[in-house]
This record gives C-alpha cells, sequence and structure tokens, in this order.
C-alpha cells in the first residue's frame, strides 16, 4: 500500500515538474513541453514542440524560430519532419535552453505555416537539379503559448552546473632543480560549465608553461558534453605544493551542491651542484674552410669581368667599334641562302627601304621555281645599308 502512494506521489511530481501546452489551429494542431517550469540559473532545460497538419489537400510546411534574448541562451538540437500519409505532415524541434539570471524568463517562439500546392511543387523540381525554383506558398503566423519559467539563484559558488569529474595525474612527486615536472587535470561532464575555469593559474617561485586539448562540445538533452584537458609543465628550484583543485558544482537530478576535488601534492625538489651544470672541456676552435667558398668567387668576378667589359665599350678607339649595321653587313656577306639573308636583315627592314629585295627573297623561299640573282640582291642591300648608317 506505501508502495503505490509513493509511485502516485512520484508520478504528480513528475507531471507538474513537466509543462505541457497543447492548441488546435484550422490548419494544424500542435504542442510544445518544456521539461521543468521551475529551475536554477544555467540549468539545462529541454523543450520540445511538435506540429501536425490537418487540412489534407495540400502540402504544409512547418517553421519554428525562438526569439533572442539575455534572458537566456538557446540552440536547436533537432529538426525532424514526418511524413505519415500523402498531405498528412508532423514536425518536430527540441532545444537546449540555460537561463542566465534569476527570476521569471518567458520564451517566445516564431511559429510559421507555409501551405502549397501540389502543381507549385512539382512546378519548383521540373527540371535540373540545378534548376530548382523556390516553392510558391501561402504563409500564416500562428501564435504559439509562452514558455513562462520561474528561475532560482544558487546560495553557493560555483563553476558548473550539472554532473561533472575532475582529476589529475602527475609523472612524478620529485624534481631536480630545472627540470620540468609534468601534470595534467581532465575534466568531464555534461551540463553548464564556466569557460574561466583553469585548475592552475599560477604558483609562487615556478615557471609554467600551458598547454590546453578539448573535444568539440557536442549538445544533449541535459546540456553541453565537455572533455578538456590542461597540460602543464612546471619548472622551479625549490620545493613547492601542487594544492588540491576544487570544481564545485551544482547538481540537478540531486538538486544538490557537490565538489569534485584533486588530491594536493608536496613537489621535492633536488638541488644540483652548480659546478656540475658547467662544461669544462674546451671548445674546438673555429677555422674557416675557404674551398667551401670558391664557387662563391667565381660569381663575383665573371660579374666584375662583365661590368668593366661594358664600361671598356666606351673608351675604345673606334676603330675597334663596330656598329650594328657593319656586322649586319657581315652577316648579309656570310649567307649562302635566301632564307639566312632574310633572317640577317630582320632588324633593319623598317629602317631602310629594301622592299623589292625583301618581296624578292622571300618568293625563293617559298616557291622552289622563282629563281633570283641572290648576289645582286644582297650587294643592293649592303650599299642601302652603308648609306644610311
Amino acid at each position: 500500500m506505501k508502495n503505490i502512494h509513493g509511485n502516485i506521489l512520484l508520478l504528480i511530481a513528475l507531471l507538474t515538474s513537466l509543462s505541457l501546452q497543447a492548441k488546435e489551429h484550422e490548419f494544424c494542431s500542435y504542442s510544445i513541453e518544456s521539461s521543468a517550469k521551475e529551475l536554477y540559473v544555467n540549468e539545462a532545460l529541454h523543450v520540445h514542440f511538435k506540429s501536425r497538419q490537418k487540412i489534407h489537400d495540400e502540402v504544409m510546411f512547418f517553421d519554428l524560430k525562438p526569439k533572442k534574448s539575455d534572458d537566456y541562451d538557446i540552440v536547436l538540437l533537432n529538426e525532424k519532419r514526418h511524413e505519415f500519409n500523402y498531405h498528412d505532415a508532423k514536425k518536430t524541434f527540441d532545444f537546449l535552453v540555460t537561463p542566465k539570471k534569476a527570476g521569471s524568463i518567458n520564451i517566445v517562439f516564431d511559429f510559421q505555416v507555409r501551405r502549397a500546392s501540389d502543381e507549385g511543387v512539382a512546378q519548383a523540381y521540373t527540371g535540373s537539379r540545378d534548376n530548382v525554383k523556390s516553392i510558391p506558398t501561402v504563409n500564416t503566423h500562428i501564435d504559439t503559448p509562452t514558455v513562462s519559467l520561474h528561475v532560482k539563484p544558487h546560495t553557493k559558488n560555483i563553476q558548473a552546473v550539472g554532473d561533472f569529474s575532475l582529476s589529475m595525474k602527475l609523472d612524478k612527486s620529485e624534481s631536480n632543480s630545472y627540470d620540468a615536472l609534468n601534470v595534467v587535470y581532465t575534466l568531464d561532464g555534461t551540463g553548464y560549465l564556466d569557460e574561466t575555469f583553469e585548475p592552475i593559474k599560477s604558483i609562487d617561485n615556478t615557471s609554467i608553461f600551458k598547454g590546453k586539448k578539448e573535444r568539440p562540445t557536442r549538445l544533449s538533452k541535459e546540456g553541453y558534453i565537455y572533455h578538456k584537458e590542461w597540460s602543464y609543465a612546471i619548472v622551479a628550484s625549490n620545493n613547492y605544493t601542487l594544492d588540491s583543485i576544487h570544481l564545485n558544482y551544482f547538481n540537478p537530478k540531486t538538486q544538490s551542491y557537490k565538489s569534485s576535488i584533486t588530491e594536493a601534492k608536496n613537489i621535492t625538489i633536488k638541488q644540483l651542484d652548480i659546478s656540475t651544470l658547467i662544461d669544462d672541456k674546451e671548445a674546438p676552435i673555429s677555422t674557416i674552410e675557404f674551398k667551401n667558398y670558391v664557387h662563391y668567387l667565381y660569381y663575383i668576378l665573371f660579374f666584375v669581368a662583365g661590368f668593366l667589359g661594358a664600361k671598356l665599350q666606351e673608351y675604345l678607339p673606334e676603330k675597334f667599334k663596330r656598329s650594328e649595321s657593319e656586322l649586319c653587313c657581315q652577316s648579309i656577306k656570310k649567307s649562302s641562302t635566301p632564307q639566312d639573308t632574310l633572317k640577317a636583315i630582320m632588324p633593319f627592314m623598317n629602317q631602310v627601304d629594301i622592299k623589292n629585295e625583301v618581296s624578292e627573297l622571300e618568293s625563293a623561299v617559298y616557291s622552289n621555281t622563282h629563281k633570283i640573282n641572290l648576289q645582286k640582291i644582297k650587294t643592293s642591300i649592303i650599299s642601302k645599308l652603308e648609306k644610311v648608317h
């Protein structure tokens, strides 16, 4: 008999802790449900919304967006559409809410029903995949019930809300002076964690090198899922203590304040004789191997020779200077075919009137039957070049 009474009381407590509001509209039926009506600051709240189509002669889409507020954080956990039958759709939304302040909080949603005809849907998907058009819809805004919450403040100073554990792993409890000692703190839990929490911030008379590793934070109905690791390399010249670290949190399941505590550790530092840190070996006298730099000397000599050659050209006697036209005339004299002659005169085609000679040479190159007097043409070109230059 006592068990029956206990079960009834448990069922009543469960029903009163949940907030369910169901509504009917001409287009659809819908309901919104929250996992609690009373909770503490930063305690995870699950909000579930579902809607189902009532008019079965058209296609129907459901959209739900929460309104932003400084009073709470809200993120979408899940969104699913179910098709029971043709023109019989259902859609569910799940949100994770984290209240940020104590007092009365109202969570407001913007619910919209979009209706479309079969012809409009078919027309939107006609053609290739890259030619999809937007579906023409008739949109109707529907007022949804407000999720009202009573948020209670915490009575203790805490760093987290949910279920958490903090552990420590130390590689050794003794170390030589100026050697690094490594310690790793690992945190696992689900709920809400103050992001400013850090196991070690400083230790007097030590040098600390920090590192942090964490998995991407995942979402659940109970809150955020955390896994974090803080790694420290600590260097000291004297003994010191790793204090016990307290992660204080509120557990909503047990409605109690708890602490996950790591053990304090006394670290012994062995002093070293300073003389052992001094290298008593003489360093070898450094020598320069010139053979390793010979190729750089070659580069410098070639550069200087080229530079001086260009400068000395300006001071050579005229009889040693040769103009471009003279060089061209020599190339023309040495040419033995019409093609070689054309190559030799190419730089001066636009400076000297040798169109007729060029035409004769091109005819000989491209037509095997065209006979020319190559020597006569070469003499004519050289004569014209000498007159101009």
